[in-house]
């Protein structure tokens, strides 16, 4: 007779199975977050790098730098490129 779980037994192991599975989750979230932050890194260490590039920046400090950015995005033809990469992201989205 002694095979069949009492309604605790299975209560228990149920409980264990639920923890087991937020841990995963929680296991789970964290490597996302991690991705992302990883991708992010990335991508703002290839953005600078044509930056530099591009702008002619490489011996700048970052106040600099900003300034520079500052202007650029003042200008209205600039601003007028900025909008509409902006508005193909949003649809693209």
């Amino acid at each position: 007779m002694g095979t069949k779980k009492s309604i605790n037994e299975k209560i228990q192991e149920n409980e264990l199975k639920i923890t087991q599975l937020k841990n995963q989750q929680k296991s789970l979230l964290q490597k996302q977050k991690q991705n992302e932050r990883k991708n992010r890194t990335h991508r703002l260490i290839q953005n600078g790098a044509l930056a530099e590039q591009y702008l002619n920046c490489e011996d700048m400090e970052s106040q600099e730098f900003e300034l520079l950015l500052k202007k650029i995005v003042c200008i209205h033809s600039v601003k007028d490129i900025i909008l509409k990469s902006e508005n193909k992201q949003i649809k693209s989205d």
